[in-house]
């Protein structure tokens, strides 16, 4: 495992056996929430997270693209200008 995903998985696992080890070290009181019931609020965080996250290196990426096409573009309008301003000499 490599870099953020590795420790994003190893840190997932920790919360697992947190979650199960506080629901059986309260269960005997009778209060508390499933484990199940956390683990799924907690899997819609980091859905919402992710999905925050990807969202904007799409935007990131997709606007340095647009700027590469569009500096590409301007090059070939000056080429072109350069080819007219030659042919009419």
């Amino acid at each position: 495992m490599k870099g953020r995903s590795g420790k994003l998985i190893i840190a997932m696992v920790g919360v697992f056996f947190l979650l199960v080890s506080w629901q059986r070290f309260f269960a005997a009181e009778g209060a508390g929430l499933p484990a199940w019931v956390l683990l799924t609020a907690l899997g819609i965080i980091f859905s919402g997270y992710m999905w925050r996250t990807t969202s904007k290196q799409e935007k990131e990426s997709e606007q340095k693209w647009i700027e590469q096409e569009g500096s590409v573009f301007i090059r070939r309008m000056e080429d072109e200008k350069e080819r007219k301003l030659v042919s009419k000499e």
